[in-house]
């Protein structure tokens, strides 16, 4: 009795040694999956799709969205304000019914809320293939050949290498808010920009 009651005291104290030495070094168990995971390879790639233009002339029709991203910025990698370094990222709108598609590029904040959630906000630029003057009563008047593209999501880590977010953006030249003339047009500059909802999945590596 002695002997077995012996080694299962053994036991308990080899258990509660090696749990003793996964805190004592910062270790984190292999399951858990931080709300940096995605960014632990530097490098992302995501396709997702929208509703497009909802509330505008080029509503009811979908977008495709691929999208790549780089690592964030390598600016004060030592300090907790690194987490709102951006991370450079391109991507595109892709119309499936021949509506105004588009092209951006620009930065994006990825910010963790808890170890799989997570929120991102982006600010770009983009160009695209619609009208800026005189469109037909099915496509927007978009004002300016470049655009403003901002936006954000709400995402969830399944792994250190599967994303899922859910994502609004919008597109305009911003000419209500900064004033942007564009076509020589001044204060009479069109900016019918659109309105973009949908889903995306995330794949690091």
């Amino acid at each position: 009795m002695g002997g077995r009651a012996g080694r299962r005291a053994s036991g308990r104290s080899r258990v509660l040694l090696a749990v003793v030495s996964l805190v004592a070094t910062g270790a984190a168990p292999p399951h858990v999956v931080s709300a940096d995971a995605a960014e632990a390879a530097g490098y992302e790639a995501r396709l997702g799709a929208f509703t497009h233009g909802v509330g505008g002339a080029e509503r009811n029709t979908n977008d495709l969205n691929p999208e790549f991203i780089f690592p964030r910025l390598p600016f004060g990698r030592d300090h907790w304000w690194h987490l709102l370094m951006p991370r450079p990222h391109v991507g595109g709108l892709i119309n499936l019914e021949g509506r105004t598609s588009s092209v951006y590029a620009g930065a994006l904040w990825t910010l963790p809320v808890t170890q799989r959630l997570f929120g991102e906000l982006f600010f770009d630029g983009a160009t695209h293939n619609g009208y800026t003057n005189a469109a037909p009563p099915d496509r927007s008047e978009l004002g300016c050949a470049y655009l403003f593209h901002v936006g954000g999501s709400i995402g969830y880590y399944f792994s250190e290498h599967w994303s899922w977010m859910a994502t609004v953006d919008h597109e305009s030249n911003g000419h209500s808010v900064f004033g942007i003339a564009c076509q020589g047009r001044g204060a009479d500059t069109h900016n019918q920009g659109f309105n973009d909802y949908g889903m995306r999945f995330g794949y690091a590596f």
